[in-house]
């Protein structure tokens, strides 16, 4: 009876690890020279020659290199995820030890002739010699190639350095048309889970869209796929090195009206924040790419505010003219003689009007009112040291100075205003 358990359990045991055995090494032998034996890599895997293959494309970013704004390209790295169905690469998975899946090179099966249609290096079949492809017994491939690529990319520079770009991985059989090869995906936006953040720009969404381009070997068109991504810059490091300068250095140049003339440094300063400015646009310029259809805004804004500056320059060289104007120097209006007579009066007198007093009462005398508590109720007292015309001249440069600084600073910063509006819109 004993013997007879031991020989139950024997047999149990023997089935159970029959029933659990994996594919051997023999097996999988077996099925590669089984499934590859005549098979063709330059032929389409289908029964039917017009039959299309439905190709299931995803595309996964991994990283963003560099966003070049002169050349117009991005650097980056990805892989793509293509699967299909290769109805010559079957087998019956129980015959072999329930071998489920191979994976062999991807130059031993035919692939689609996927390429970049926008890389800006050169057209190259996706993946290499060392990349494996992934089949099921149902004859089920999945291949995933990865790549390192530069494509080129649209740029708007409109709204540097607070902008945001648009680029595009267009990947378009190079000569398999839609008729023969039915390109659909399974997703509608790009794959980010693997994604390493960058340090300039941030990922602000992803779009996928077919891309059909006409052949001239067929009147079938090529359809591929093409990835769309936003790409949004991090301002925080342009504050810092583009944006403070650039608003800061116009308002140096007002600040010349407020140095006298007699120091001699007037007209040198002025001078010196506009050379300065000059320089900073140079750098900026050279950072920037040489695009006439989209022109940043930084770029008009630092044109306008070098205008500005220039018109302070020659603004602070008519000011020095006025200071070094003759004791004899004379204005004259001929279309005007009652203002002209006016104006000379007052640049040869200067008055101090009692309350209730116009100026039309006192511009034929030469006297002047006394302080407040010298005078008498309505009377006046003469001045014995009249202001020569040369000091007149002197008090209508300063005036002038006070004036263009007003003016010159409410412009800088008006200009400004205006971009930082347009800017943030």
């Amino acid at each position: 009876m004993q013997m007879c358990r031991l020989l139950l359990a024997c047999l149990f045991s023997g089935l159970q690890s029959l029933c659990v055995r994996g594919a051997s090494p023999e097996d999988i032998k077996q099925v590669k020279k089984q499934i590859f034996d005549g098979y063709d890599r330059y032929v389409r895997p289908v029964h039917n020659h017009e039959e299309p293959i439905q190709m299931d494309m995803m595309f996964s970013l991994t990283s963003i290199d560099s966003l070049d704004l002169k050349s117009q390209k991005l650097i980056w790295n990805g892989w793509l995820g293509l699967t299909w169905h290769d109805m010559l690469l079957t087998w019956n998975a129980s015959q072999h030890g329930d071998l489920d899946f191979i994976t062999v090179p991807q130059t031993k099966i035919w692939l689609p002739d996927y390429v970049i249609d926008n890389d800006v290096s050169e057209k190259r079949f996706l993946g290499n010699s060392d990349t494996l492809v992934f089949i099921r017994s149902s004859g089920l491939v999945t291949w995933e190639p990865g790549m390192v690529s530069e494509t080129s990319c649209k740029i708007d520079t409109r709204k540097y350095p607070f902008d945001t770009q648009t680029c595009s991985f267009e990947f378009l059989p190079w000569m398999t048309t839609s008729k023969f090869l039915n390109t659909t995906v399974s997703s509608n936006k790009i794959r980010m889970s693997g994604f390493m953040p960058h340090g300039e720009f941030t990922i602000a969404g992803s779009s996928v869209a077919l891309a059909r381009f006409p052949t001239t070997f067929s009147d079938d068109d090529l359809v591929g796929i093409s990835f769309s991504i936003v790409l949004s810059r991090r301002p925080a490091f342009y504050w810092m090195i583009m944006v403070f300068p650039m608003v800061t250095f116009p308002l140096l140049s007002p600040i010349s009206f407020l140095v006298p003339v007699e120091c001699g440094e007037k007209i040198t300063l002025s001078i010196t924040v506009l050379l300065s400015y000059l320089v900073f646009i140079g750098s900026l310029n050279d950072a920037m790419p040489k695009l006439s259809d989209t022109v940043s805004l930084m770029v008009i804004y630092a044109s306008l505010q070098t205008t500005v500056s220039i018109l302070i320059v020659v603004a602070n060289g008519i000011i020095i003219c006025v200071h070094k104007l003759p004791s004899d120097f004379q204005v004259t209006f001929p279309k005007f003689p009652k203002m002209s007579q006016m104006l000379v009066a007052i640049g040869e007198q200067k008055k101090y009007l009692a309350k209730g007093e116009s100026l039309q009462s006192v511009t034929g005398s030469s006297v002047v009112l006394c302080p407040d508590d010298q005078k008498t109720d309505g009377a006046f007292e003469v001045e014995k040291n009249a202001v020569s015309r040369s000091d007149n001249w002197i008090l209508f440069a300063r005036r002038l100075d006070k004036i263009c600084f007003s003016c010159f600073l409410c412009l800088t910063i008006l200009v400004s205003v205006i971009f930082g509006i347009l800017i943030s819109q």
